[in-house]
């Protein structure tokens, strides 16, 4: 398995239960990326909840270098992969808040388009 959205916590039944017990999106940055996530995961941004960790729901390291360029390098890949809960990236990220709040959520599309696209 590659981190196949249906193969994890996503794939079954009571999944939209789970992200209310796990606590949805509380801040606008959170929120912001936990709509980023969803894009790049593929699934509902409603089902991202502020506790998971990416990585654990399906996100693999190409999708993690999708988000590091969404983010506009705000984080590196290290810095991704050592903080893949949802609140404290945006934390993280809100912190670094002199160069912009967390992007909106159109950017991941451009990101996945890859080198080239659009230019």
């Amino acid at each position: 398995m590659t981190g196949d959205v249906e193969s994890g916590r996503y794939g079954r039944a009571g999944a939209e239960r789970d992200t209310e017990e796990r606590g949805g999106p509380l801040t606008p940055g959170e929120q912001r990326l936990a709509a980023l996530w969803a894009g790049v995961l593929g699934v509902p941004a409603g089902r991202i909840g502020r506790t998971d960790n990416f990585f654990e729901i399906g996100g693999t390291s190409r999708a993690a270098v999708r988000l590091v360029l969404a983010l506009g390098h705000r984080l590196s890949v290290d810095e991704f992969a050592r903080t893949p809960v949802l609140a404290e990236q945006a934390g993280l990220l809100e912190s670094r808040n002199a160069t912009g709040p967390v992007p909106a959520a159109a950017a991941p599309a451009a990101a996945a388009a890859g080198p080239g696209a659009g230019g």
